[in-house]
């Protein structure tokens, strides 16, 4: 229950927002999820270690997010669009084996609904410009993860991913 109250103090703090505001490839199709279930999160990172925080952080969450599964490099976050269904990606922008841009532009084409995050130690305009570019919607730098990385996940899931927040306990903030 307290992980509601933190999602309800942090949803209240976000404006509402317009979809017609937003880029129509961000815009939901009503079959892309189960709406009212948890938020289901792919861990795409580089670093074993930054992995499992990330999954730490998560799982205090976890009457709202699933995670479903990890990936060290691009070509492996590109590969598990076809074996989860995920809602959220968070994305290390430092990958092997394929660049961050190409696998959120790619995991964008197999999954449009799909919200990515990013993730970096070393944030740089031309990297981030990047990343929004290739379809990532919010960054995270790694030192504010344990801080900030739900705050950015309810802000996007609920900006970008709104069919989804339908009939979760979330949807009664809007109301």
């Amino acid at each position: 229950m307290q992980t509601l109250e933190s999602a309800r103090r942090v949803a209240n703090s976000f404006s509402s927002t317009d979809l017609t505001e937003l880029p129509a490839s961000f815009v939901p199709t009503p079959a892309s999820s189960k709406i009212g279930s948890r938020w289901r999160v792919l861990i795409v990172n580089a670093h074993a270690s930054i992995r499992e925080m990330i999954r730490i952080v998560l799982d205090r969450h976890s009457d709202l997010i699933e995670v479903v599964g990890e990936a060290s490099d691009g070509e492996e976050a590109v590969a598990q669009t076809g074996l989860y269904p995920i809602d959220l990606v968070h994305m290390d922008i430092h990958l092997t084996h394929r660049n961050s841009v190409d696998a959120t532009r790619q995991m964008r084409k197999v999954l449009p609904h799909i919200v990515i995050v990013g993730i970096s130690s070393e944030y740089t305009p031309l990297l981030y410009n990047a990343m929004i570019a290739a379809g990532a919607v919010a960054f995270v730098r790694t030192e504010d993860t344990t801080d900030l990385l739900f705050k950015t996940i309810v802000f996007a899931m609920c900006a970008y991913h709104p069919a989804h927040v339908q009939g979760s306990p979330l949807h009664a903030l809007a109301l």
